[in-house]
């Protein structure tokens, strides 16, 4: 099938298409034509392979994330597979409770082993999560971070309470149930403390 554009950000423009018989998506990061082609290239490159590696980390880490098929830094590519499921943040609205409760505390587990691994996702974010068959999916580590100290993971905590409260305010108090997953499923309590750190001083400056 010809390329079919899905997406279209400042950095990156994603397509779906089919890869060796395969459906696939190709991530392009996108030209700066104000930075130095030399110094673009590099920025390019080096991006384009921190987020393959931190996907790579992901699975290691026992996190679902789409199967990479092939990375071409030089062009700033990654071709992986399509996951054909639903957005997190289109899905909370459709689940009743107790399936809503039950996605949330899986979404807190695999917080948990991302961070226990020391990998912060860096857009943690429900549209980045896709559901498929009851698996959460963790999609863009196009900010990831490996070897992450708890200032950054604890940012991932802080990004995804905002976004609660931003687009998911009905359910701001189910923010608990991820927390306390996410604790049980051996995550630091220093993180979620820092979140908080980190809450405070953005509300104070």
């Amino acid at each position: 099938m010809p390329y079919e554009v899905i997406k279209r950000g400042a950095e990156a423009e994603i397509f779906r298409t089919v890869f060796l018989g395969r459906e696939a998506v190709i991530k392009k990061r996108s030209r700066k034509k104000y930075r130095d082609e030399r110094l673009d290239v590099k920025i390019i490159s080096q991006r384009t392979r921190n987020e393959a590696r931190c996907i790579v980390a992901a699975r290691e880490a026992g996190v679902h994330v789409p199967r990479i098929y092939d990375v071409d830094e030089a062009e700033g590519t990654i071709t992986m597979e399509y996951i054909d499921g639903r957005r997190l943040n289109l899905l909370l609205q459709e689940l009743n409770a107790a399936e809503r409760h039950q996605t949330q505390g899986r979404l807190g587990e695999n917080i948990a082993l991302m961070h226990r691994a020391g990998l912060a996702h860096g857009d943690l974010t429900t549209s980045n999560v896709v559901v498929r068959d009851g698996d959460l999916y963790f999609l863009d580590f196009s900010l990831g971070t490996r070897g992450a100290g708890i200032e950054m993971l604890g940012v991932d905590i802080r990004l995804l309470r905002e976004v609660y409260r931003a687009s998911h305010a009905e359910f701001e108090e189910e923010l608990s149930i991820i927390t306390d997953a996410y604790m049980a499923a051996g995550g630091d309590a220093a993180v979620i403390e820092k979140a908080r750190e980190i809450e405070s001083r953005a509300r104070y400056t």
